[in-house]
């Protein structure tokens, strides 16, 4: 609809150009058939043009019909008045032709406010339905794989890994209360109440800081998507809290943010692409 009114306006206003220069060619045209009636000539070329001027001439005469000789020639107002009015006409269309733009000015500057009003609603209603959808992934998953730290790895220290695991799984029973399931090798709990995980990461980043011989590859996933955690796992970033990039969006739509988050990557697998971010502690 909006195309066909600038199209219309578009039209309009090349039919005024056009009604221009017809007018001003009738001004030249009305001059010469002045000039042959003044002269008592006859042109026959100006026939096709002579009723209009003659119904022309007509009218004017009505309006006014003085004339006057000069020299033994008869001037009749009723010509100059039919001048004058070709004349106004022809000028008008300027006026008309301006009008035209301004009501097309106006009409434009209507459509982008309403458009770009529209626009706010939508990306309003747009952003409040992203929003609503986000806030019902409440389940996450959070899995820890451990390695013992290289300077610790020497067979002479007899670093046992079985009972440095056991003990983090104890400190983590007794700041959350849950205790882990076996997972692709490592530990993974389960929660379902993802707008209250800053409290989660407060204990998973002591993990991760803790003074234990062992690195720490802590992954995130909202919602329940399992095979997107095994990848997750597969990378093995250790020393930090991974999640993929569904995660971190969902985090943004917490009321609250202990933490940052940032990219740590793309990384590719099969035919797919998996965006990897981690968690990040606040100065």
């Amino acid at each position: 609809m909006h195309n066909f009114i600038i199209g219309f306006f578009n039209f309009l206003k090349s039919f005024l150009h056009f009604m221009k220069i017809v007018l001003t060619i009738c001004i030249i045209l009305f001059l010469l058939y002045w000039v042959q009636n003044l002269t008592s000539a006859d042109w026959e070329w100006l026939g096709f043009i002579t009723p209009f001027f003659a119904w022309l001439i007509k009218t004017t005469n009505k309006i006014y019909s003085f004339s006057f000789n000069f020299f033994g020639a008869v001037f009749e107002l009723k010509y100059l008045s039919a001048l004058i009015i070709l004349t106004i006409l022809a000028y008008s269309m300027n006026w008309v032709i301006l009008l035209v733009n301004i009501i097309e000015g106006l009409y434009r500057s209507t459509h982008f406010i309403c458009k770009k009003t529209e626009e706010t609603i939508m990306n309003k209603k747009f952003k409040e339905d992203i929003t609503r959808e986000e806030k019902k992934v409440n389940k996450y998953m959070i899995s820890v794989h451990t390695v013992i730290k290289p300077k610790f790895s020497h067979r002479e220290l007899n670093i046992n890994i079985d009972e440095q695991n056991k003990l983090m799984t104890e400190f983590i029973e007794k700041k959350l209360s849950m205790k882990p399931m076996f997972f692709e090798g490592g530990y993974l709990y389960q929660f379902d109440n993802f707008n209250g995980i800053d409290n989660v990461l407060d204990v998973f980043f002591k993990v991760l800081h803790s003074n234990a011989p062992l690195d720490y590859a802590i992954c995130v996933q909202s919602g329940d998507d399992m095979e997107q955690l095994k990848k997750l796992i597969s990378l093995k970033h250790f020393g930090k809290i991974s999640m993929a990039a569904d995660t971190s969006f969902r985090y943004k739509f917490n009321e609250t943010h202990r933490y940052g988050t940032s990219q740590i990557g793309l990384f590719q697998y099969g035919n797919k692409t998996l965006e990897v971010h981690e968690f990040k502690e606040l100065l």
